[in-house]
């Protein structure tokens, strides 16, 4: 029961983070680490909106994910989540390089 109710509140804020990191409110998610050479390098708005599309995925997936209780369910939820990831790191190196 208490795993079901943290789920639902990943996916919830997963969720939230990435509509605001979308629409180009959610700056603050981004902060942290070598901001300033970060910036030097990549395009922030594009980061935003590649991370919260990401985020967005990744909170429905984990919705889904808590109502299904099979193996195979479990596994494609890990392979697509390492897809995001994988995704979101090369749309980094590809479409926010400066």
């Amino acid at each position: 029961m208490f795993s079901d109710t943290f789920n639902f509140f990943l996916a919830g804020a997963s969720i939230i983070i990435g509509i605001l990191l979308l629409t180009g409110n959610g700056a603050i998610f981004m902060r942290g680490g070598n901001a300033k050479e970060r910036s030097k390098i990549y395009d922030e708005k594009k980061m935003e909106k590649g991370s919260g599309i990401a985020l967005i995925a990744i909170g429905i997936a984990t919705g889904v994910d808590t109502y299904t209780t099979g193996v195979a369910a479990k596994i494609g939820y890990v392979i697509f989540l390492v897809i995001v990831f994988v995704g979101l790191i090369l749309f980094y190196k590809k479409k926010c390089r400066k």
